[in-house]
């Protein structure tokens, strides 16, 4: 040694080291090939020996393996030595050793959490309403309130092109409303901005009876109810959500040319006639007059009063009368002047007036008519309250007075189908039309124009009627083509007539065939502007007027007559008229809009030569 005594800790590790080799060994059977990798020292609990360990490890294999056994400790048993067989011995496998591996745990995976996003919020886009100084000077002189709607008091859910194009109608009870737009009756959840969901539309069936035309709505506490151009009221019960029928009144009755244009809470409005009716499931019809000259626009009624909306007939200018029971309440006097009327609601507190084309809201006193308020609103059609609220529908878009907050872009849903006959700006941008019988009047009556109902065949008249003698020459009302000129065109016998009356009858409304066999003899007109318009009843057709030929305005093309009428059968002249019908993209002129509105649509359309 080098005088330095040897560290006794390295020292144990190394005989440690070396006994362990040693047993190894012997388990291995003189093997140095299973020599125990590194990792197996750790498995023995023992440090893996260092340089000079091993190599006296590989000293006393070498020796292990070319000397005989050695000698058992006095504590095993004696061994006598065998001699070595003269053929090699197979050594003895070693036992297989099956290490079962650690059961894999896996990973419990953490729950996965769904981030819902945040409502995107659509940012309120000015509202297109610049205050008009005339309505702010009708609220000074009369010391009423004057209120402008704007993004500061007022929020909009908008809806994609097409969902709601001129809604007419329109009713609330609490998170739901009933929109009526181009005849389809939409129910809303307004406690969520979603979609809308068509409720009834034309050519739906109601207790077998074919749905032709909706034109107005009324809620009670109970029900809904609709009312169809035909006559019809339908019944929508709020609990069951199932549609009856409250009221048929298509077929011709004894008053066979009535035309209700309004209802609310089983009241209904007529104008050809000029009286309010009550009518209800268990109670006799109960008629009363409205005052002579003013053509009703609107009807509201409440459990004790009812409230008509009025239009003179001379100088168009519009009023409000109020009534208990049947008696007019002579203290109620509207002084504002009204124009251009929509709609009225009578509430317990106040009475609103829609007017101005849908661009003013008049709230009145309700025991005096008083103007109390003057709002401006943006471009709407239709109105309701509820209790506080005040909600408005215009083309696309709900409005929600005193809710700023509420700004929401809509997509999806039950969208108009094809082009909006409805759309009053679509229809207003045409140029203008001549009267096409020289004298006549434009509708003088509302029976008279596009939208009334036409009891004898149970159906919707879908043209303007000007009235002259028979055998009056019937005018180009504008430049064009002619598609169409019935120059061989037969008179039907009676036996067809009652034939296609029994039809009528069975099936409950007109088909495109009977609209055809009853328009009688017929010249059609193309214009530039993608419009056709139909000249029916004539009495004649002039030779030049030939289907692929020009005629100009004012050109003369037939004779009025009254071909395709049932009194056609017996005389020649008797009610003898032109029907022009005027057509766009498969829809006629009129097509679901307020009597009001049809009106001052074919007034704006039409001049005289």
């Amino acid at each position: 040694m080098n005088g330095r005594q040897p560290d006794s800790r390295n020292h144990r590790h190394r005989l440690k080291s070396v006994s362990a080799i040693k047993n190894l060994l012997k388990q291995v059977a003189c093997r140095p090939a299973n020599v125990l990798p590194h990792d197996s020292y750790a498995s023995l609990g023992i440090p893996f020996p260092g340089k000079s360990a091993i190599l006296l490890a590989f000293l006393i294999l070498l020796a292990a393996c070319t000397q005989a056994p050695i000698a058992a400790s006095p504590s095993s048993p004696s061994v006598t030595p065998t001699a070595r067989p003269s053929q090699p011995i197979a050594p003895t496998p070693e036992p297989t050793i099956t290490i079962t591996p650690e059961p894999q745990i896996t990973p419990t995976p953490e729950p996965q959490i769904t981030v819902t996003p945040e409502p995107q919020i659509t940012p309120a886009p000015f509202l297109q309403n610049p205050p008009d100084e005339k309505m702010s000077q009708v609220a000074r002189m009369a010391q009423a309130n004057y209120r402008l709607l704007d993004e500061e008091n007022t929020g909009v859910w908008r809806y994609d092109e097409g969902m709601f194009v001129h809604p007419i109608a329109l009713e609330v009870t609490g998170d739901t409303a009933y929109l009526l737009d181009g005849g389809r009756v939409l129910l809303f959840d307004l406690a969520q901005p979603t979609p809308p969901e068509l409720l009834l539309s034309p050519g739906d069936e109601v207790e077998g009876v074919p749905v032709i035309e909706p034109l107005d709505l009324a809620l009670t506490a109970v029900e809904l109810l609709v009312l169809d151009r035909a006559g019809d009221v339908y019944r929508y019960d709020l609990s069951t959500q199932v549609w009856s029928l409250a009221r048929y009144d298509r077929p011709i009755g004894e008053t066979s040319s009535h035309y209700y244009v309004a209802l609310d809470d089983h009241v209904l409005v007529e104008p050809s006639y000029g009286f309010a009716m009550q009518f209800g499931p268990a109670q006799p019809d109960r008629f009363w007059l409205l005052p002579e000259g003013m053509r009703p626009v609107d009807v509201s009624a409440t459990l004790t009063q009812t409230a008509v909306l009025l239009q003179d007939a001379a100088t168009l200018t519009a009023t409000v009368r109020l009534y208990a029971e049947a008696t007019q309440m002579e203290r109620f006097r509207p002084t504002v002047e009204m124009r251009q009327p929509r709609q009225v609601v009578l509430t317990d507190t106040a009475v609103y007036v829609l007017d101005g084309a849908g661009r003013r809201l008049l709230t009145l006193h309700p025991d005096t008519g008083a103007l109390l308020a003057v709002t401006q609103l943006p471009s709407v059609s239709t109105f309701a309250v509820d209790g506080k609220r005040l909600i408005l529908a215009g083309q696309n878009q709900l409005y929600f007075v005193d809710a700023p907050e509420r700004w929401a872009g809509i997509a999806g849903g039950p969208v108009f189908v094809g082009s909006a006959p409805h759309d009053t700006a679509v229809w207003s941008a045409l140029g203008s039309f001549l009267i096409p019988v020289q004298g006549s009047q434009v509708g003088a009556r509302d029976l008279q124009l596009p939208g009334a109902p036409r009891h004898y065949r149970l159906g919707v008249h879908e043209g303007v009627d000007f009235y002259w003698g028979a055998g009056t020459p019937v005018w180009a009302a504008a430049d064009g083509v002619v598609v169409r000129a019935m120059h061989e065109y037969e008179q039907a016998d009676e036996e067809e007539f009652a034939r296609r009356r029994e039809e009528l009858r069975e099936r409950g409304y007109s088909t495109e065939e009977d609209l055809e066999f009853y328009r009688g003899m017929q010249v059609w007109i193309e214009h530039a502007d993608g419009t056709v318009a139909r000249y029916v009843h004539l009495s004649g057709i002039e030779k030049e007027v030939m289907e692929g030929t020009a005629v100009t305005a004012g050109q003369r093309i037939g004779l009025v007559g009254n071909t395709g009428s049932p009194l056609s059968l017996t005389s020649a002249t008797e009610d003898a008229h032109l029907h022009f019908e005027l057509w766009l993209n498969g829809h006629y002129l009129g097509q679901f809009l307020r009597p009001v509105e049809v009106r001052e649509l074919v007034a704006l359309l039409f001049r005289e030569q």
